[in-house]
């Protein structure tokens, strides 16, 4: 009678540590997958293409999303776009995105609050339909110069900045916020 507590202890054991062995063999299955699926994601490789294009030619970023078709796609797309033209910049890309303009500031920045709270409301992307967008004079004055331009930057942000945060996984959303907060006006 001695010897059963002791097999039920091994046993408990065994059955904790074949536990223990699975899910960790569960989760590195889950990182090989995923790094497998960017390779074979056709909206990801582009992203990677389109921002390595626009670092080596000294481009502003340019989301442009709206080539594919689905939500995941975009998402996919937008992740991967600034994975590269963040690599290719060397940590300098989200003072770009963000761009020294005042126009492209404020766009930016719009284009992030209004991008998250339609994500966050589960609503349908419409960027170009919200009344920021459309006005586009937001901090704009007589001093700015041409009107006509300020209104094209700042859209152009905005719109980077609206895809960004509608199709980035959150924890990237929150950290593109507190680099953009810090920024200088």
């Amino acid at each position: 009678m001695k010897r059963l507590p002791e097999y039920v202890f091994i046993i408990v054991i065994a059955a904790a540590a074949g536990a223990i062995s699975a899910t960790v063999a569960l989760h590195r299955s889950h990182v090989a997958t995923g790094n497998v699926n960017q390779q074979t994601d056709a909206a990801f490789r582009d992203g990677l293409f389109l921002a390595r294009l626009d670092a080596e030619h000294g481009r502003k970023p340019h989301l442009s999303s709206g080539r594919w078709s689905t939500d995941a796609d975009r998402r996919s797309f937008v992740t991967a776009y600034l994975q590269a033209y963040r690599e290719m910049q060397g940590g300098a890309a989200s003072e770009q995105l963000g761009s020294s303009q005042l126009a492209a500031q404020k766009g930016y920045r719009d284009g992030i609050t209004d991008g998250l709270q339609q994500r966050g409301r589960f609503g349908s992307f419409r960027a170009n339909a919200t009344e920021k967008y459309q006005k586009a004079d937001r901090g704009y004055s007589d001093s700015k110069g041409d009107l006509n331009e300020y209104k094209q930057s700042y859209r152009e942000a905005y719109c980077n900045g609206y895809q960004q945060a509608y199709y980035r996984e959150t924890e990237n959303i929150e950290a593109a916020i507190f680099s953009e907060a810090n920024a200088p006006e």
